[in-house]
């Protein structure tokens, strides 16, 4: 599927936007760096939309339950909520999460962990099969994006 080529290149775009950012004194370019910041925001956004529709047409019937999405302001519903999620799990394996209280953080972290590297085997997946079968969703890219589905929704919650 087109798909996969779309989610390849989204997906170098922000691996190259984390090199610069790495690369990067933050200090000595501080607006470089803010430039950065907001390219890898839209550039995860675009990934994370990608990966969506890849979702919606590999796994539609495997998908977790999104019910719970009505407690959730529409305002941030419009506004890309995956991308605010992984920035939310991001920011707490840094430490970084300032509104969450510690006990709260200490049960959230190990669910960050846990979306992140799920996320890190998609995009590896999803990379590999993009460039040996781009016309198909063998069972182990289903069986991955079925586990990351279910641990992004866990998340959310």
């Amino acid at each position: 599927p087109r798909l996969l080529s779309q989610f390849f290149f989204a997906d170098e775009r922000v691996t190259r936007v984390v090199a610069e950012i790495n690369g990067l004194d933050a200090e000595l370019d501080p607006q470089q760096y803010l430039v950065l910041l907001n390219q890898l925001h839209l550039s995860q956004a675009h990934l994370l939309a990608i990966l969506e529709r890849i979702m919606e047409e590999c796994i539609p019937t495997q998908r977790h339950s999104r019910d719970y999405l009505v407690k959730f302001p529409e305002e941030l519903l419009v506004d890309n909520l995956g991308n605010h999620m992984l920035f939310a799990a991001e920011c707490l394996l840094a430490g970084t999460f300032l509104d969450v209280e510690e006990v709260d953080g200490a049960q959230l972290r190990p669910q960050a962990r846990n979306l992140l590297c799920s996320l890190e085997l998609v995009r590896t997946v999803l990379r590999e099969q993009s460039l040996s079968q781009p016309s198909s969703y063998p069972e182990p890219v289903r069986a991955v994006l079925v586990q990351f589905d279910r641990l992004f929704a866990e998340f959310e919650l």
